[in-house]
């Protein structure tokens, strides 16, 4: 079963753009969840999008806001994809403030619990749903310069599998992806030398959400997919000989 109807929360970023552009195209109905504004995005072919601007999706009264509008929007199955998460810029665990690392958990793992505690008794009432969220492939490999952020994905993951047993039984699916580089234009400027030609597009996670992984499936769930593209620099090199930009702590007078 395919589902029609989807909610995207953190609904600037270039990856949900992207998304919603697509699922736009092929006529999926959306509701897209933001912090910061939206650009609106026209319905094609019948379909309905409602868009909501201003939302701190760390605020556990924003679940009245957004239970209310997905009760009276869909009235059948939906997903969530949850993109919220700050930008996380490489650097060691002591030139980071305590007030920056409270921000990664609040922002990528916080928002998830927040937000899935508002549409959980909606999918249940409607019968299931789907929850995509997204970690990262440092969650596996401990990379340095990251704490952080790696643990705020980590923490997703958890959720995830935690999730996927505790609400099976409603027909909930739960999955996390997680993702690679991104080739975004962020991403370009933070690493100018970076392997641009093998990171993954915007798009082709886009279509790897839309056309794979939005399936419902009993059988798959609270599973972690891992998403990468074969790099000769990534197996043939270090990782501070891919990331030269990062400075060490002796560097920085530590």
């Amino acid at each position: 079963m395919k589902l029609e109807n989807i909610v995207i929360t953190g609904a600037t970023s270039e990856l949900a753009v992207s998304l919603a552009n697509k699922a736009n195209k092929l006529g999926f109905n959306l509701i897209l969840i933001s912090r910061g504004k939206q650009k609106k995005l026209a319905p094609i072919n019948g379909t309905i999008i409602k868009q909501l601007d201003g939302i701190d999706l760390s605020d556990e009264s924003q679940q009245i806001v957004i239970r209310e509008l997905i009760e009276n929007t869909f009235h059948s199955k939906f997903g969530l994809i949850h993109f919220a998460g700050d930008f996380w810029t490489h650097k060691p665990l002591v030139h980071t403030e305590l007030l920056e690392i409270k921000g990664m958990m609040n922002s990528h793992y916080f928002t998830l619990c927040n937000v899935v505690q508002a549409i959980t008794p909606i999918m249940i009432k409607l019968g299931g749903g789907k929850l995509i969220a997204f970690s990262c492939n440092s969650v596996s490999y401990n990379y340095p310069d990251m704490i952080p952020f790696t643990c705020a994905k980590s923490a997703i993951e958890t959720f995830i599998k935690c999730y996927g047993n505790e609400y099976a039984e409603y027909g909930i699916n739960s999955l996390a992806i997680a993702l690679p580089t991104i080739l975004t234009e962020r991403v370009k400027q933070e690493k100018p030398n970076g392997d641009h030609e093998n990171y993954v597009s915007p798009q082709e996670i886009s279509d790897i959400i839309l056309e794979q992984l939005i399936q419902l499936n009993q059988f798959v769930n609270g599973n972690v997919v891992k998403i990468f593209r074969h790099s000769k620099s990534f197996y043939n090199q270090g990782y501070f000989e891919r990331n030269p930009r990062i400075k060490r702590i002796d560097e920085n007078g530590g």
